[in-house]
Parts: structure tokens; C-alpha cells; sequence
């Protein structure tokens, strides 16, 4: 009789063991780095696109291009967002070297002016604090030592964000936040399914013991 308990008590770990195996995956929190050395990716041409892919405006006639793009992928208001430029030969591709760089920013009602950057290997940038959600459009003009004065023109879309509240101060409007809170929630969840089956487990096996050990002491 105490062989025949003791078997079946067996069994049944054996099948929830591979049962709780099955059910539960095993989240893997890799995360994906990027790493930058130029301005890479899809390119746009003009102003015409607000997504953050590289934005490019061609000079055919003075034989230069000046790529743009920023960062963060999403800019949040009035925190700062990295707006960067490079200026290439259109030709070449070689990096136009040695001129004097102007940004402004504006979104229609107000405006802001960078003056005066003085640009030695082709890439520059600067950091602005967008005052308000919407498309922004940024106009730089480059002034060569040959005395060529470019004008080009780019979008950045700065997407709606919900005012901040005691329950949430921090808001964010990225759904890749989102995205993460959402598996970052249902992670603890299948972690405290996991506690739950191993405390199920683990009872059992006290069980199993203690049976065990009143069986003997009857003998």
C-alpha cells in the first residue's frame, strides 16, 4: 500500500514538473545596441518627411548636400534634443570643411537663433528645447570660405505628451515605453506565477516527506 502511494505521489510531481516547463517561457531582457559613426540610415529628401529617418537637401548647383537628423527618435518637451547636421560633397562625399553655420528653429509663432558656429571637419549640432508639441521646422545656412551661402530647410515632429499628474509625474509619450512598462508588467506577472508553482512544488515535496516519514513510524 505504501509503494503504490508513494508511486503515485511520484507521478504526480513528474507530470507538474513538465507541465509548469511547458506553460512558462523564459524571458530573455537582451536589450539592442546601436552604435553610431556618421549619419546613417534611410534618407529623405527636403523637409517633406517629420519621421526621424536622415533628412537630406541637395545643391545641384554648388555640388553640396547637408544631411540632417536628431535625437532622441522622439523628442519631449522642454527637454533638451540634439539636432545634427553634416555637409558633404555632393560628388565626393567628402566632408565640406572650414565654414560658418546658422540654425534657427521655429514652429510659425516663435523662432530661436543659433549664430555663428564655427565648423571645422563638416558635422555639427546643437541641443534646443522645444517650448510645445507639433512639427517644428529647422533652417540652417552654411557660409563657405568660397563665399557659398547655402539655405536648407528640415522637420522634426515632437509628438503629444500628456501633462504630468501626482499619480504619474513623469509621463511619456513613446510606445516603445509603453511597449516596455506593458512587458515589464506582464513579466512580474509569469514571475509570480513562477513563485506560486514552486511553492506548489515544494509543498508537495513536504508532503511527500511527511507521509513519508508517519509511514515508517507505523512499521
Amino acid at each position: 500500500m505504501t509503494i503504490v502511494f508513494l508511486s503515485m505521489l511520484f507521478f504526480t510531481l513528474i507530470f507538474l514538473i513538465i507541465l509548469l516547463d511547458s506553460h512558462y517561457f523564459y524571458y530573455n531582457n537582451s536589450s539592442d545596441y546601436i552604435a553610431y559613426g556618421h549619419l546613417t540610415g534611410n534618407i529623405t529628401s527636403g523637409s517633406n518627411s517629420s519621421s526621424n529617418k536622415i533628412q537630406e537637401w541637395v545643391h545641384q548647383r554648388d555640388g553640396i548636400k547637408i544631411q540632417f537628423t536628431y535625437k532622441p527618435d522622439r523628442p519631449i518637451v522642454d527637454t533638451f534634443t540634439e539636432l545634427k547636421f553634416s555637409v558633404l560633397n555632393l560628388t565626393s562625399g567628402d566632408h565640406i570643411k572650414d565654414f560658418l553655420a546658422r540654425v534657427v528653429v521655429t514652429n510659425g509663432q516663435r523662432l530661436f537663433k543659433f549664430e555663428n558656429i564655427t565648423v571645422a571637419d563638416g558635422d555639427f549640432s546643437v541641443k534646443y528645447l522645444f517650448p510645445d508639441d507639433g512639427t517644428h521646422q529647422v533652417v540652417t545656412r552654411i557660409d563657405t570660405k568660397d563665399s557659398i551661402n547655402l539655405l536648407s530647410s528640415f522637420n522634426v515632429f515632437v509628438p503629444h505628451q500628456q501633462p504630468p499628474t501626482l499619480l504619474n509625474p513623469f509621463p511619456s509619450s513613446s510606445p516603445s515605453s509603453a511597449s516596455s512598462s506593458a512587458s515589464s508588467s506582464e513579466n512580474n506577472d509569469n514571475n509570480n506565477q513562477k513563485i506560486i508553482a514552486t511553492a506548489l512544488v515544494i509543498a508537495l515535496f513536504s508532503g511527500i516527506a511527511v507521509v513519508t516519514i508517519v509511514l515508517v513510524k507505523k512499521k
